[in-house]
């Protein structure tokens, strides 16, 4: 038997250590309590996923963080565990895979015992309401994946393909990502919550620059209207109930008027 296998089966100590917020994997978590004592928050940082062993998908929102220390053999072994409420994976989510969309309903509840989950088997999301109640959407929530900070998602060709660029016609859709397993890497910086900045970035991906071209020239191949005749410019009003071509012999009767009353 192996010695971390062997400490972990004498049990844990009695004391543990609790956390409002940890960072794991590349991620910061806030537990629910500490959410709502925020200020005017940026972020929510509650919204916790994990795969179960019966091939479900788990979601749910994080409750509480322990750090158990296991310490009755020569070997010190600290594991931290989350507490969470986890929504229904039958009753309380559901997907369409043609466009990868999640929704879960965060009233229902989990009806298992097994609230816990190891902290690095912990992934982040959010979940965003609709904005429109109807009978069919009340109640349910979508779910957003969360990319490990400073560990974006790799551009694909898929990316830059599936919109025509003239027809804006194709298909949309969430990525699944594949978060891939990670170690325990907390920040050393403050809260992430409270710094978020707003940044002009120049583009420089050849791809991208590739598919802003493509969208120029689709606008240029718009049809224009025809030039404007500079003779119409100051063309007669077609409100206007006079006529210049009178305007214009008034004028010449009353300055031959004026030439006859000067020789008089």
């Amino acid at each position: 038997m192996i010695d971390e296998l062997k400490c972990v089966s004498q049990g844990c100590s009695r004391e543990v250590t609790k956390y409002e917020k940890y960072d794991v994997n590349g991620f910061r978590f806030h537990t629910e309590t500490h959410q709502k004592g925020r200020a005017n928050p940026k972020t929510i940082n509650t919204g916790v996923f994990t795969k179960g062993a019966n091939n479900f998908d788990y979601y749910g929102r994080l409750q509480s963080v322990y750090e158990l220390t296991f310490n009755r053999t020569n070997v010190q072994l600290n594991i931290v565990v989350f507490k969470c409420h986890w929504f229904d994976p039958i009753g309380g989510q559901r997907s369409d895979k043609s466009i990868g969309l999640v929704e879960v309903k965060p009233s229902t509840t989990y009806s298992g015992a097994d609230v816990f989950v190891v902290a690095h088997q912990a992934k982040q999301v959010y979940y965003l309401p609709y904005p429109c109640q109807k009978a069919e959407l009340k109640g349910w929530e979508v779910v957003f994946q969360v990319s490990p900070h400073g560990n974006l998602p790799i551009p694909s060709e898929d990316d830059y393909n599936n919109i025509d660029p003239v027809t804006y016609e194709g298909i949309f859709y969430q990525e699944e990502q594949d978060f891939g397993e990670y170690i325990l890497e907390p920040f050393v910086q403050e809260d992430l919550g409270n710094d978020a900045e707003t940044r002009g970035e120049s583009v420089v991906d050849l791809k991208d620059i590739s598919m802003l071209e493509k969208l120029l020239e689709a606008n240029d191949n718009y049809d224009e209207p025809p030039p404007v005749d500079p003779s119409t410019l100051y063309s007669q009003d077609s409100d206007s109930d006079s006529d210049p071509e009178k305007e214009k012999e008034k004028e010449t009767e009353y300055e031959s008027e004026r030439e006859s009353d000067d020789g008089w």
